[in-house]
């Protein structure tokens, strides 16, 4: 992989890039906060909401299981594909995500 060397770009050229970027973030609904809470709410539960709220297990239960299958899930590692890390790190976060 050889290193990335972007091409100089006077202040103006900066301002340009930026306005257009953020022109397309408000057309794909970036900024919309119904679309992103629509979007939120939509996701599957996590493995402890299911564990807490469908099948009723304590609290305490929920939180020594997801810390048993964090344990035996793979770590990320400077070795691994960015990919690899990348959908580890997505599987942690199922994990965990609570909602009260």
């Amino acid at each position: 992989m050889t290193d990335f060397q972007p091409k100089p770009q006077t202040p103006e050229q900066v301002d340009e890039g930026l306005r257009n970027a953020m022109k397309q973030a408000k057309e794909d609904g970036v900024f919309d906060l119904e679309r992103l809470l629509e979007k939120f709410n939509n996701r599957p539960p996590s493995l402890w909401n299911v564990m807490r709220h469908q099948l009723g297990f304590s609290i305490d239960m929920c939180d020594e299981i997801v810390d048993a299958v964090e344990e035996w899930m793979p770590k990320e590692h400077d070795t691994n594909s960015y990919e690899w890390n990348k959908c580890v790190r997505m599987m942690r976060e199922k994990l965990w995500e609570q909602s009260e």
